[in-house]
């Protein structure tokens, strides 16, 4: 199923000022280009208390719009504690939902998140706003 993908996040877009004022320790962003109008978008963020959110997104371009097929949001802690994880990959026993969100504890169902979401979340977590 395709998603319609938002735009890049950016600081201002969040209403957070920059990445110095975040704290932000690290930041990676890749982008591969992929065979037929697809593309592969990948990278982390290192934050001031060296927790990490690593995320990907394949991506499809049809009709001038960008449909978002897979996406990871991967946030651990500074020891590589998982803190949360939203995806929308297949299961093995099968969930009875695509859209999910890995917390320590359990799995969730949850609608699909953006990048933004993901960031916000972080600095809502870590009080960092």
């Amino acid at each position: 199923m395709r998603r319609r993908c938002a735009k890049l996040p950016s600081w201002e877009g969040l209403g957070v000022g920059d990445q110095k004022t975040l704290g932000i320790e690290d930041l990676s962003v890749q982008f591969d280009e992929r065979p037929g109008d697809q593309g592969f978008l990948s990278g982390s963020v290192v934050f001031k208390d060296l927790s990490a959110l690593f995320f990907r997104e394949f991506l499809d371009v049809a009709n001038e719009q960008i449909d978002k097929i897979m996406y990871s949001y991967h946030y651990q802690n500074a020891d590589a504690v998982l803190i949360f994880r939203y995806d929308n990959a297949l299961h093995k026993p099968a969930l009875p939902f695509r859209e999910h969100k890995h917390t320590e504890q359990e799995i969730i169902a949850v609608s699909e998140p953006t990048l933004d979401d993901a960031l916000l979340e972080i600095l809502l977590l870590n009080r960092w706003l």
